[in-house]
């Protein structure tokens, strides 16, 4: 089973948005930010601010770490629900893996806050690709037998 980050972790969306505007704030003085042409896609935003920050400002993403380190008590809130699911399918042998959907760092930080990544056998950070193939290549399944969890929604149909 592959769980995408976002079906685990509700309230991670509005933390990466919090994220952005810090990450504006903080280097405002340097480079403006323009946030509102970043994409709603947390991948393709990360690149995005790869591409922003350059040279220049590449310690954003150690920024990004330090802000999810901080903040993430306020925005995040652990499930039991979610850890009895996942303890319910290492139980019964399911390989589980979880894909992040954001900078390497911002979904490290999110699954870790949670307790999420220690339940998992495989996790796959900012992928490459598709990133159900990506994290079918970690756990060694093939994807066409895998069940994809993409939203809470699907997590509480489980």
């Amino acid at each position: 089973m592959v769980f995408c980050e976002d079906a685990l972790s509700p309230g991670s969306e509005g933390l990466w948005l919090a994220a952005v505007d810090h990450l504006a704030r903080r280097f405002r003085a340097i480079r403006e930010l323009p946030t509102e042409e970043l994409s709603s896609d947390r991948a393709a935003a990360g690149r995005e601010l790869d591409e922003w920050a350059g040279d220049e400002l590449a310690n954003w993403r150690l920024e990004l770490t330090r802000f999810y380190g901080d903040h993430a008590g306020v925005q995040l809130r652990r499930d039991p629900a979610v850890g009895e699911l996942l303890r319910q399918l290492r139980g019964a042998g399911t390989p589980i893996a979880a894909y992040g959907v954001g900078p390497r760092e911002a979904s490290a930080a999110v699954l870790s806050y949670l307790g999420l990544d220690r339940r998992l056998d495989a996790v796959v950070l900012e992928p490459d690709g598709d990133p159900l193939a990506a994290a079918c290549s970690a756990l060694g399944a093939d994807p066409a037998a895998v069940r994809h969890v993409q939203t809470r929604a699907q997590v509480d149909e489980l």
